[in-house]
């Protein structure tokens, strides 16, 4: 019966034969002879049934064509059915693997956080210490200063007191005490008094022997000048070269971190275009944003401890 319905036949096919099976002669021949308008209704009827005929085979192909169409259908949605799962299956996989992936790179800014904490902690203790070191050698610095003040008030003192009794003393006298001050002279300078000439009857070196031995005094100030200036010059070279090797570390760990955030902001707007949740994203942006903020201080902290090793550094050696 569902083949039937399923061809669109519904008991009728053998029976249009036999509905336009003529009477066959035999029969015609026994039969007794009707009257005309007998014949003229059987006519009509004739009419009828092949109208109906046509109809029914019309109906029957109708609606063979609507089965047809209606299996096409069914198949199609079995397909897109078969498709949707599948892509459902594939978005729930992506979406694990995204998941696990997101844990894995939080996991390692947790680790990136904890190791720049660590060692922000021992540069801050290494910079405490020589803070420390540091307000002990000023204060040391300080007492010592005071000392020196002290001394600088008392030699005035006692160069003025010398100078009242040189004055109060007679010519003889004078020499006789300025006489121990002469090697006080370098010995430049004395090499230059004692290569003096033309002495006169006092037995004194000349006034261009005091001039040349002046002028290997300043001779001695403008090197000792020079090499003081010499070592400033090394100090500040020094800082610059602190500065600018600071300054590539600094440019190297923002071009990583630019390459890595760049990388971790492509996989987040993955990420978030399958999931959606803000509060993941914005914590991620607040533990970039901290990391930026530990690397600069870090830094920063890096080239002040270089600059008091310099400058410590330098005092020990003045």
């Amino acid at each position: 019966m569902e083949d039937d319905a399923f061809e669109g036949d519904l008991g009728l096919a053998e029976r249009p034969e036999e509905l336009t099976k003529p009477p066959s002669l035999s029969t015609a021949g026994e039969t007794p002879p009707v009257a005309v308008g007998c014949i003229d209704a059987s006519g009509a009827q004739d009419d009828e049934v092949s109208s109906l005929q046509s109809e029914l085979d019309i109906c029957r192909r109708l609606l063979n064509a609507k089965y047809l169409a209606a299996h096409i259908l069914l198949k199609q949605l079995v397909r897109v059915s078969e498709e949707k799962e599948e892509g459902t299956r594939q978005g729930h996989r992506q979406c694990a693997e995204l998941l696990k992936e997101l844990n894995g790179l939080q996991y390692e800014l947790q680790c990136m956080e904890e190791h720049l904490r660590r060692s922000q902690q021992a540069w801050l203790d290494r910079l405490n210490s020589l803070v420390q070191e540091n307000s002990d050698n000023l204060e040391t610095l300080r007492v010592q200063g005071e000392a020196l003040k002290r001394l600088t008030y008392t030699a005035q003192v006692m160069r003025r007191e010398r100078d009242e009794l040189l004055a109060l003393t007679d010519v003889k006298e004078r020499d006789v005490y300025l006489q121990p001050a002469t090697s006080a002279r370098s010995p430049l300078e004395l090499a230059a008094l004692a290569a003096c000439a033309c002495r006169g009857p006092r037995q004194e070196p000349c006034g261009c022997a005091h001039a040349a031995a002046h002028k290997q005094r300043q001779l001695a100030q403008l090197i000792e000048r020079t090499k003081r200036l010499e070592a400033e010059v090394r100090d500040s070279a020094k800082t610059a070269d602190i500065y600018r090797e600071a300054f590539e570390v600094q440019l190297a760990r923002n071009r990583t971190l630019t390459r890595r955030l760049a990388h971790m902001q492509s996989r987040r707007d993955l990420l978030g275009a399958l999931l959606t949740k803000k509060p993941d994203r914005g914590l991620v942006d607040d533990l970039v944003e901290n990391l930026c903020d530990k690397n600069e201080a870090l830094v920063h902290q890096q080239v002040m401890v270089k600059l008091l090793a310099l400058q410590l550094g330098h005092g020990e050696h003045v």
